[in-house]
């Protein structure tokens, strides 16, 4: 069975999100801890800017308890209390799997068909499954996933405009200042968010472009890259006056900038105007940097007021996209579905095997091995029939498996006393 508990942009503000934020250091841990409730058999994490996630496969049928089981190891390896359970959701079965291709194929994304999360998805399960953290069931539905996100993406006209949170950093940029091509920016964070803001800028003609990161190497990458300024991590606190937009996108954890920072920065530049855009969460600007005369400070959840003019024409895709996903989701039950059967059709098949291997060593002894072979044949013929027709009508009895109230009664029954 699957699952998923989590807290996103509908459900939670920033501050609330910043609390359950995880760090890519603590994904791993976090999960090997949830891996001891022996019910769970399977775990992905995922940790973006507008989403907390945990996907889990289990083997439990109240599922109510495996909810405070999982909300429970949250809150104490956070550090938090259970005040904040509100917020949460938690799905089952076919509601999860519709719930994860939504959101892989940016359907419940806060910018509509946002192309991002694709690469954010594919990473944390690949993380987890190189971690040996993933089992059979999470590794075929996040299989599937990826294919439902890149027919809903090609088959539909979602992507259309911008698609990022990245690019809507930028949109907002245009609209703060007149002609952005003649400012200079400053972007912290060289990783994906990072580069999608400093290709959005490079397309708005902006070219006096900095980047730097907690590597250096690696904003030494980013800015070869894209023919802009790499900047030492070490120093860009003291540029910051230099730049007329800063813009973060980190995992840090913590606040790079604060306000006596920006403070700092004003006073060189005279009070001239400054903009922060902080693309991280947890936040990465403290929120008192909005106070210093000049300053403006936008977080992400501040983007959703500016989301673009082609949002509507990715809303006429929705439509589309549901019954893509749809498909894919009753095709994945149905496997799902079907795997609760195993159990009952390997005692159906090893028992009827064992019992009919049983009997003709009995005749073995009476009629010898020659006339023997030759029966062997025919009742090995007859018990794959049956077998065959015991399968066929137990997939008719459950509904290929979506119906397990019986299945306890029905395994029993081919228990035999061998």
């Amino acid at each position: 069975m699957i699952g998923v508990i989590g807290v996103n942009h509908k459900t939670a503000s920033l501050d609330i999100r910043d609390l359950f934020s995880i760090a890519q250091d603590d994904i791993i841990p976090l999960s090997e801890n949830i891996l001891l409730n022996q019910d769970i058999v399977g775990v992905v994490i995922v940790a973006t800017c507008n989403r907390t996630e945990i996907y889990y496969s289990h083997q439990k049928s109240d599922v109510s308890q495996l909810k405070e089981a999982l909300l429970k190891k949250v809150h104490l390896f956070l550090g938090l209390d259970k005040s904040y359970d509100e917020h949460f959701y938690h799905l089952s079965q076919s509601d999860a799997i519709r719930h994860l291709f939504k959101v892989i194929s940016g359907v419940d994304s806060m910018v509509l068909g946002e192309n991002q999360i694709v690469n954010q998805m594919k990473k944390s399960y690949l993380y987890s499954t190189e971690a040996n953290l993933t089992d059979a069931v999470l590794m075929r539905l996040f299989q599937k996933s990826f294919e439902c996100s890149k027919r809903v993406r090609t088959e539909t006209e979602i992507q259309q405009g911008a698609t990022s949170i990245g690019y809507l950093g930028i949109d907002l940029c245009s609209r703060e200042f007149e002609n952005i091509k003649e400012k200079s920016v400053l972007v912290i964070g060289a990783g994906e968010t990072g580069e999608l803001s400093i290709r959005g800028l490079i397309k708005r003609g902006v070219d006096d472009i900095y980047v730097t990161n907690r590597t250096d190497k690696k904003a030494l990458e980013v800015a070869e890259k894209n023919n802009i300024k790499p900047m030492l991590f070490g120093n860009y606190k003291e540029q910051l006056h230099k730049v007329d937009i800063v813009i973060t996108a980190t995992d840090a954890g913590k606040y790079l900038i604060e306000k006596k920072d920006v403070e700092i920065a004003s006073d060189l530049r005279n009070g001239k105007k400054q903009l922060y855009i902080d693309l991280s969460v947890p936040r990465n600007v403290d929120l008192e940097v909005a106070e210093v005369k000049g300053v403006q400070l936008y977080s992400v959840d501040d983007l959703k007021n500016i989301l673009d003019a082609h949002q509507d024409m990715r809303e006429n895709s929705l439509g589309k996209a549901e019954v893509i996903i749809d498909e894919l989701v009753d095709d994945s039950l149905m496997w799902l579905n079907s795997r609760s059967l195993r159990p009952v059709i390997n005692t159906i098949t090893t028992n009827m095997q064992e019992l009919n291997k049983r009997e003709l060593a009995e005749f073995r002894r009476c009629l010898g091995d020659e006339a023997c072979d030759q029966l062997e044949k025919m009742t090995g013929l007859l018990t794959q029939k049956y077998i065959r027709y015991l399968i066929k009508n137990l997939k008719e009895v459950t509904n290929n498996g979506s119906s397990t109230q019986s299945l306890d009664d029905i395994n029993q029954l081919f228990k035999f006393d061998i």
